[in-house]
């Protein structure tokens, strides 16, 4: 995340900087003065609907990166990034914001491939029994809607399943990869492996949870551009 630093942009880059930040760090946080900012700086909403995409999908990569322990593995000119693992997460809103829209309705994206893209992709991690039950599907990407800040999306996973009396250490892996992913660690997987997950099964729980944060950024930064 730029630390101060986002004076030096130009001024598009640097809108688009910022909406990068919120989205990613606070998207609960995402108004609709701070898309029409980046639209005062010549972006119109294709180009806004594509930076929220992107954005959006980088908080499923870097999700999946931190808890598998990726490094790179290749040779690059850019200085390693070393993130701050002592950094402290956005404190989430006591009644995470709302878009207002009906049950069902959600902002989905207006380019077509995009769109279909996403909803395939959402449909198998959501949809898929093995190795993760749906219930279990459901838990993971309802604490991660709630983390994100995304009420709609939290109540609409609750109401697909009965989470009622749902697994703690599925709850506490979906609720620290999604509020603190810098500080996953090894242990956390051992949690899941000790809990009887088997490999194929903690990469889903990996996914599904990566996936959710994207997905509800992307509803939020919709919304938020739609306003």
């Amino acid at each position: 995340m730029l630390q101060g630093q986002d004076e030096s942009l130009a001024p598009r880059a640097r809108a688009l900087a910022r909406l990068a930040v919120t989205l990613t760090a606070q998207p609960w946080a995402l108004t609709p003065e701070a898309v029409r900012d980046a639209g005062r700086h010549g972006l119109d909403s294709k180009q806004i609907e594509a930076a929220v995409g992107v954005i959006s999908m980088f908080n499923y990569f870097t999700r999946v990166a931190d808890a598998t322990g990726i490094e790179l593995d290749y040779p690059t000119p850019l200085p390693a990034f070393e993130p701050d693992k002592d950094q402290v997460a956005a404190t989430r809103p006591d009644h995470p914001g709302s878009s207002g829209q009906p049950a069902g309705r959600r902002r989905r994206p207006a380019d077509e491939r995009l769109r279909a893209a996403w909803e395939s992709w959402r449909s198998y991690l959501l949809g898929t029994e093995e190795p993760l039950s749906r219930r279990e599907r459901s838990l993971l990407a309802s604490v991660a809607a709630r983390e994100s800040g995304d009420r709609e999306g939290a109540e609409a996973l609750s109401g697909r399943e009965d989470l009622s009396g749902g697994d703690d250490r599925l709850t506490e892996f979906a609720r620290k990869l999604s509020r603190q992913p810098w500080q996953m660690e090894e242990g956390d997987l051992e949690g899941l492996r000790a809990a009887g997950y088997p490999e194929t099964a903690i990469l889903h729980v990996i996914s599904v949870v990566a996936h959710q944060n994207a997905d509800s950024r992307l509803a939020l930064g919709l919304t938020a551009a739609a306003s």
